[in-house]
């Protein structure tokens, strides 16, 4: 399970990356994304005083000053916890702070679905939970399934049933 209060920034130029990244992350249960269009618009929300995010997915051309460093700013930047920097020409490496559990990670490509699923593990670390199809209890062998009774210990059959057990 995704943890739903994650707030995340995806910040690109180019609306279909952005729609691109949007997306998959919705799959993976993550839907608090705010969409950003230019590093200015990331330097109002991520100025003092304002609410921290959890991951900001960023493409490194949106930084245009070579006077800037990206990697730095997210890192010194108490509102940004986390940071995936794309970008084909930036060098891949990772930078992982002392004291704080916070990952800013540079990576040469845009990313797929499969960073973006162990990016999030790293970032999200709450227990994933295969969802699959629920299964269903049937009475066998009853000729009357709605009046059949549960033979067993009690608090078995109530969390097979999803009930929480009487003792």
């Amino acid at each position: 399970m995704s943890t739903k209060t994650l707030r995340l920034l995806i910040a690109d130029a180019d609306l279909q990356q952005r729609i691109r990244i949007e997306k998959m992350l919705n799959l993976m249960g993550y839907h608090r994304i705010a969409p950003l269009s230019s590093f200015d618009e990331l330097r109002v929300l991520t100025r003092s005083g304002g609410v921290a995010f959890d991951l900001l997915i960023i493409n490194s051309a949106l930084v245009s000053s070579p006077q800037e460093n990206l990697l730095e700013y997210c890192h010194a930047n108490p509102l940004i916890r986390h940071t995936l920097i794309y970008d084909g020409q930036c060098t891949p490496h990772v930078l992982v702070a002392g004291n704080q559990p916070t990952l800013h990670l540079s990576v040469p490509h845009l990313p797929d679905f499969i960073a973006l699923q162990h990016c999030m593990g790293i970032v999200d670390p709450a227990p994933r939970i295969r969802v699959g199809k629920r299964p269903t209890l049937r009475v066998a062998d009853s000729p009357n399934p709605a009046s059949a009774r549960f033979q067993g210990d009690p608090a078995l059959v109530a969390c097979a049933v999803g009930l929480s057990p009487r003792r």
